[in-house]
């Protein structure tokens, strides 16, 4: 057996009581199921989890990937100073909000219909609670970005390479699920035809060579891809 981590049964339990109208039936089953079992040490954390356990402030600083994410964000992007539109920002918008509490000038946006109307927009801190597509208006936008968004990957691409927009896409399986646009065989089947499609788009736009990067220390094994300018 793993060692089993945040087994804070109680404090998940009052988050569900206190916060019951942001999550569906079953989701409220799931995290609770979840989190009764305690999370096995060298397995990736479920998104859903993730979000109530970083707000809950239960993750330590080398499990929780948002920050894994962000520390990229800075390296590559210097992202402080930046106008960012985060895609499929979940139910609660955990790496938007870290982002916009280090931001100095720079501010962000984040869409998804799920958000919790518990969220409240602010100067810096902008909700939108819908789909964005790949002609939703980018306005003043000079970083997009999304964490593991699924089938929202695409419009991200094809968003950020049509506006000459810098991107960065922690990708996840996101192949088939059974969904009417899922037509391919497998996850990599998905993930190839992703890196295909950045990777031409990134150098018909100009804007420079398409990277890769692999969180291995917390048990992903899909990449975060961005763009690197010349």
């Amino acid at each position: 057996m793993g060692q089993r981590l945040y087994t804070d049964y109680d404090k998940v339990i009052r988050f569900i009581i206190d916060n019951e109208e942001i999550f569906d039936e079953y989701e409220k089953k799931y995290i609770l199921e979840y989190t009764s079992r305690g999370h096995k040490k060298g397995k990736m954390i479920p998104d859903l989890i993730r979000e109530v356990y970083d707000n809950l402030d239960l993750l330590e600083y080398e499990d929780n990937m948002y920050l894994a994410f962000i520390d990229l964000l800075d390296d590559k992007f210097q992202y402080k100073e930046r106008s960012i539109t985060e895609v499929g920002g979940g139910i609660i918008p955990s790496l938007a909000k870290r982002i916009s509490s280090k931001q100095t000038t720079g501010k962000i946006t984040v869409y998804d219909p799920r958000l919790s109307r518990r969220e409240h927009s602010n100067d810096n801190f902008t909700l939108v609670r819908e789909k964005f597509y790949s002609d939703t208006p980018v306005g003043d936008t000079d970083l997009l970005i999304g964490f593991m968004p699924c089938e929202a990957t695409y419009n991200i691409i094809d968003s950020a390479t049509r506006n000459n927009i810098d991107f960065m896409i922690a990708l996840c399986e996101g192949g088939p699920h059974g969904d009417i646009f899922d037509f391919f065989e497998n996850d990599q089947d998905w993930l190839n035809t992703i890196l295909y499609l950045a990777e031409r788009g990134v150098e018909d736009s100009n804007m420079g060579t398409l990277e890769k990067i692999y969180l291995k220390d917390y048990h992903n094994p899909y990449p975060v891809i961005y763009n690197k300018r010349k």
